[in-house]
């Protein structure tokens, strides 16, 4: 799978993805005290308000990343507030007016407690300053407006407290988070395992993985593709999920239907009932991941370690 250029990425439809798919997680994550009080025990994709719903938007051009409503604990079965999310490239003064604008009309249409977030994604490393939560109007030294919104810049917190977390929110963010001299390729191998000790759906694994794909690149060396595939046949198999990432070295969902019981497991039956038992289904499975490895231009050094195939396997 080609890497994407950086500019070419789409960021807001990969944070807008991964706000869809964790939308509770990320608050759990960043704004644990927000969550506490919200109510998520019927929360389901059709609280995701769609962007159709707001004609009054400025235009075309700015348009909410997420909306979604969600009742408060211990309020009426009627009752609900609204969260949104925006994530933002760059930090410009307008962007202030546009959230508070956001704010407001969201409020009027609702009439609602509504809850403003944004995610800051530039790179910069420097933490926020309270220039960047706020809009204020005021005049001959009154203040008319003091409007305040909950933020949050990934790019200024350190990854390191982040890669035994157990939130596939953060664990997808930390892709955006401040690397000092940590090693990337440990660093996306970390993330990796760790999310693979979660429990999500596919379509949560897919979201999560292609926005760590899409903000962490790595030089593509050997013992790279070395410890990829192994992960990929070992701890992701083991926890039983599906990965996009790793269609690019040939393990496909159809090879992770046909190996329920596992590429090792299946191999070491194969040896153990000798040839003709080799021939099952999972050694052909195995035989075809070999083969897609070799395609993807992986050594057969890896091919060997990673599935125990053999280059003469192929030729039998």
């Amino acid at each position: 799978m080609p890497r994407t250029p950086r500019s070419t990425i789409d960021h807001d439809g990969l944070h807008k993805e991964l706000l869809t798919h964790f939308f509770q997680q990320f608050l759990e994550g960043f704004f644990p005290e927000v969550a506490a009080e919200l109510d998520f025990s019927d929360f389901g994709p059709t609280n995701i308000l769609t962007q159709e719903l707001f004609p009054e938007l400025p235009s075309k051009r700015h348009h909410l990343d997420l909306v979604a409503k969600v009742r408060p604990k211990g309020g009426r079965q009627d009752a609900y507030l609204i969260v949104f999310i925006e994530a933002q490239g760059k930090r410009k003064p307008e962007f202030l007016a546009r959230v508070f604008r956001y704010f407001a009309l969201l409020h009027i249409k609702f009439q609602t407690v509504v809850i403003p977030i944004v995610i800051y994604s530039d790179r910069s490393r420097k933490p926020l300053t309270d220039r960047w939560t706020k809009y204020s109007l005021g005049f001959a030294g009154h203040q008319f407006l003091d409007f305040r919104f909950l933020a949050v810049h990934p790019s200024s917190l350190p990854i390191r407290e982040y890669l035994q977390s157990h939130n596939p929110a953060q664990l997808a963010l930390a892709a955006r988070m401040d690397l000092g001299k940590e090693d990337m390729v440990r660093i996306k191998l970390d993330l990796l395992r760790q999310m693979a000790k979660l429990t999500m759906t596919d379509a949560q694994v897919n979201h999560a993985v292609r926005y760590l794909e899409a903000y962490l690149e790595e030089k593509d060396s050997s013992a790279f593709q070395r410890e990829l595939a192994l992960l990929a046949t070992k701890e992701y198999r083991e926890a039983g999920m599906l990965i996009e990432h790793f269609t690019k070295i040939g393990l496909t969902k159809g090879e992770k239907l046909g190996r329920k019981k596992g590429l090792e497991e299946g191999i070491e039956k194969g040896r153990e009932e000798g040839r003709e038992e080799g021939k099952t289904e999972a050694r052909l499975k195995a035989l075809q991941g070999a083969r897609k490895l070799l395609e993807h231009g992986i050594s057969w050094e890896i091919i060997t370690d990673s599935t125990g195939i053999k280059p003469e396997d192929l030729q039998s």
